[in-house]
């Protein structure tokens, strides 16, 4: 399952410059990476990592909560759901599913970030909203973008990737503090600019450091491979550019304090690079997504549902089965159903250190053909699914 990979270089990243880079002078410097408790951004946390803290997991779920009539990418935080449905922000009561209000002053896509009582989303444009009203604060446009990351948001700062470029707003009016339409990379096997990806998922923050992924098909000299980026949070100053092994492109990128795990859909799998040698030390096969807690992730493929870097990685096999893996404190919640049964839908709790089974929730009949595509977001006790089309609760009664 595990084999020992390097990055192109076979060592450390190399610090480089910037080729294109605009930064303002009266950004103010803000050291508190503080987020939100709870569901608060893409992938759950400002590092993409599918990880709610908690001391004792989530109890089995019995019941079916509430379902509300729409469904899409969303964040839970503080008793308030905001779900991004065609566009629209729906803001939902956590407790009852009833709506709070609706948004559509902006075309938004991905998922919706929340901070400090504000909800911030991207799409046509950047833009904050009130996340008691859903009043816009204020709104950036961009022009005729067709490819947007969800954004990140720290450091009283909203990252956006736009079109291949990394832009960093003010999160009290939207002035922007800096951008990167290209970034320098110099290696031994390539050596040129390199843009960002702009999908959701590519822009991560960790440990004080803004880390993105870099678009082989944005570079100017033809890469071979895409690459990653780390870059100063609040200046924008680039720190350490490096390519990835030769063929590989990435899709997606977890970043905790001890580990970043880059999503590597040709060859299958999820590098992972230890921080303090800035060396790929290990890819897991069989692996398209990620949920991660310090260097340990768990991850989900065709065939396998599995753990590395814990202290007894395990496995389970069953094609197709595992959806997106959540970790909470420590038990590991995902959407289980077999393709082509007729069985139901499940919700299993597996142990994160050694993968036992804790509880399994049926539900009543079966909605997934498949439950590799299926996404479960946690926010306290609450399991959130998408049931045919319509944004599940799922909780103990």
């Amino acid at each position: 399952m595990v084999s020992s990979a390097a990055l192109a270089t076979g060592t450390a990243l190399a610090a480089v410059g910037t080729s294109s880079a605009n930064e303002s002078p009266d950004a103010p410097v803000t050291p508190d990476q503080s987020e939100p408790k709870g569901w608060s951004s893409h992938g759950g946390t400002i590092g993409n990592c599918r990880h709610v803290p908690s001391s004792d997991g989530i109890g089995r779920p019995d019941a079916i909560a509430w379902q509300y009539e729409h469904s899409g990418p969303a964040s839970v935080v503080e008793g308030a759901v905001f779900l991004q449905t065609d566009g629209e922000i729906h803001s939902l009561d956590a407790a009852d599913g009833s709506l709070r209000w609706t948004a559509d002053a902006i075309e938004a896509s991905g998922t919706p970030a929340i901070a400090d009582d504000n909800v911030y989303i991207a799409g046509e444009g950047v833009a904050s909203l009130e996340a008691e009203t859903g009043e816009v604060r204020w709104s950036e446009g961009f022009d005729d973008a067709e490819s947007v990351s969800s954004p990140v948001v720290a450091f009283e700062t909203v990252y956006v990737s736009v079109e291949g470029t990394l832009r960093a707003y003010d999160t009290a009016d939207g002035s922007l503090r800096w951008e990167h339409e290209t970034v320098d990379v110099e290696t031994e096997a390539v050596e040129g600019a390199y843009g960002f990806h702009s999908r959701n998922g590519t822009v991560a923050v960790a440990d004080g450091t803004v880390w993105a992924l870099l678009d082989k098909r944005r570079s100017e000299s033809g890469a071979s491979a895409d690459g990653l980026a780390a870059l100063d949070p609040t200046t924008g100053e680039v720190l350490w550019t490096d390519q990835l092994e030769s063929g590989r492109t990435a899709s997606g990128l977890a970043a905790t304090e001890d580990a970043l795990f880059v999503e590597t859909p040709t060859e299958e799998g999820v590098d992972v690079f230890d921080v303090g040698s800035r060396e790929v030390v290990e890819t897991v096969s069989d692996a398209f997504d990620s949920a991660a807690v310090g260097d340990t992730a768990v991850t989900h493929g065709r065939y396998t549902l599995s753990s590395t870097g814990a202290e007894a990685p395990w496995n389970d096999r069953e094609t197709h089965a595992y959806g997106k893996p959540t970790i909470v404190g420590d038990l590991v919640v995902v959407a289980h159903s077999r393709r082509g049964r007729s069985s139901p839908d499940e919700l299993v709790g597996f142990d994160l250190e050694d993968g036992s089974e804790r509880w399994t929730f049926a539900f009543d009949e079966a909605h997934w053909s498949d439950g590799f595509p299926i996404d479960a977001v946690v926010d306290g006790e609450t399991i959130y699914v998408d049931r045919d089309g319509k944004f599940t609760a799922v909780r103990s009664s």
